[in-house]
């Protein structure tokens, strides 16, 4: 059996999903069930939870009941060790029984609820197409030729038509329920790429591209219910925004701002699940850049809002990493550092002349920074002097001047410029204007940037071993 994972998270899943006038009613069957206990659970996006409880009678009978709907989608009946024992779908009548069969759930007997009948048959089929596949992609090492090797690639793409075709037929003829839903929910973003209607012209990739995108949401109705009550939502939307739109935070903001209002009410499931999915895929994106996303998301929809739903925690978080991300954009002017140097001048970045500069954020303790500042050094004789970078770099560490200035002599590090934190600080400043470990997000170390010779921040967060090719982009920008 699977285990259920418990949610525990943000978010909060109400008892009572989706209030209807009518009674939901809902009983399993098995000898096994007799006088236990067995939970009802269901989804919340990709987290589950459980959300009702009954004892079964002395002949197996679970029942659960109560004055109003559940919103459909796929539920489970859950053990008392939070196992599952059977998915199911909810449907809309929600006066259904099942008689579970533990040895194989495909083939329990369902009474009363087409829409399960449907979701069983399903299984069956892909249970038996994956095992199929399986044996397929296991004998893959067994050939010995490119040729039988493509024989059997060639017969599982057959199996994998197969199982899209079926969902497409299952579609066509029931183009709203939740099965159907389902499906669009877990079609790939491949299938969007070969269907196009015959009277559609596409003269150029952008128009394949603007067909496809909106074809991709087409069935998808932001402020349904029914959109967080399974697993498939987030993949859908990854799906999208991965291959679909420009990995640029303007596209992605216009995108994920369009998404959100369709969700309906602020203080509804869908607005508050999808907002803070998008807050937590772009708050520390892979992509370099793409954080200012989460500034466009936290600007527009958070910062001077009130939503129920938003924890303490919730908000402090918001806020600590508007802090910690707004000073240090990409694009952005670089906030100046307050430094001296190990003689006790003071230096700071704004009196540093170069056509680029890299900030190295370091800490003489710090084991990750003994690699990587050699390699930087390395980088910087071979490659950056030549070109007048210069490398500013800062010791976090003022307790530990004795290992600091072990190690520039060490690493013959001599022709950096070597600074570490001014203690005072004299002039017309704020105390948010010398915290350069939340201006520049150095939470650990080394943490690297570059610059150019106007301070605009060029990179961050990337690996320094790319910073010509960034420059070399920079410098074509400026050409053009």
């Amino acid at each position: 059996m699977k285990y259920l994972l418990l949610l525990i998270s943000l978010f909060a899943f109400e008892n009572t999903l989706f209030a209807q006038a009518e009674k939901s009613k809902i009983e399993f069957n098995a000898s096994e069930f007799k006088n236990a206990k067995y939970y009802l659970a269901g989804y919340y996006g990709k987290y589950t939870t459980l959300l009702d409880s009954a004892t079964a009678n002395t002949t197996g009978r679970i029942t659960f009941e109560k004055d109003s709907k559940y919103t459909e989608g796929i539920y489970m009946l859950v053990d008392k060790d939070k196992k599952i024992v059977t998915e199911f779908v909810m449907d809309a009548e929600q006066h259904f029984s099942i008689a579970v069969n533990l040895e194989n759930p495909l083939k329990s007997v369902i009474e009363h609820s087409p829409l399960n009948l449907d979701f069983q048959a399903f299984n069956s089929l892909l249970k038996e197409k994956s095992e199929a596949m399986n044996t397929l992609n296991g004998s893959l090492a067994q050939q010995k030729t490119k040729k039988d090797s493509l024989q059997v690639r060639n017969k599982i793409g057959i199996i994998q038509k197969e199982i899209t075709k079926y969902k497409s037929d299952y579609l066509q003829k029931n183009p709203h329920n939740l099965i159907s839903l389902l499906f669009e929910l877990s079609l790939p973003v491949e299938n969007y790429f070969d269907v196009k209607e015959e009277a559609v012209i596409l003269k150029t990739k952008k128009d394949s591209l603007d067909y496809i995108k909106k074809r991709y949401f087409s069935a998808l109705d932001f402020s349904d219910p029914r959109l967080l009550r399974n697993p498939f939502l987030e993949n859908k939307i990854d799906g999208y925004f991965n291959s679909l739109v420009a990995q640029t935070s303007e596209a992605i903001t216009s995108e994920v701002f369009t998404i959100l209002d369709k969700t309906g009410s602020k203080e509804g499931d869908l607005f508050k699940y999808l907002s803070l999915f998008f807050v937590n895929k772009y708050v520390a994106p892979k992509i370099m850049g793409l954080d200012k996303v989460f500034l466009n998301i936290n600007d527009h929809y958070f910062k001077g809002k009130e939503y129920s739903w938003l924890e303490l925690e919730q908000k402090e978080f918001l806020k600590r990493m508007d802090r910690i991300l707004k000073s240090n954009q990409i694009g952005g002017l670089a906030p100046n550092l307050f430094m001296n140097t190990a003689a006790g001048t003071r230096i700071d970045l704004y009196d540093v002349k170069a056509p680029y500069i890299v900030l190295a954020f370091w800490d003489p303790t710090c084991g990750h920074c003994a690699t990587e500042i050699p390699k930087m050094k390395k980088v910087y004789t071979d490659l950056w002097k030549s070109k007048g970078i210069k490398v500013f770099a800062i010791n976090i560490n003022n307790e530990e001047k004795v290992k600091w200035m072990e190690f520039i002599a060490k690493e013959k590090l001599e022709e950096w410029i070597n600074v570490s934190p001014a203690t005072t600080v004299i002039g017309n400043y704020t105390k948010e204007e010398v915290d350069f470990q939340t201006l520049y997000n150095v939470s650990q170390t080394p943490v690297f940037y570059l610059l150019d010779a106007n301070k605009k921040i060029l990179a961050k967060k990337v690996g320094f071993e790319s910073y010509l090719d960034i420059i070399g982009n920079q410098e074509k920008q400026l050409k053009h």
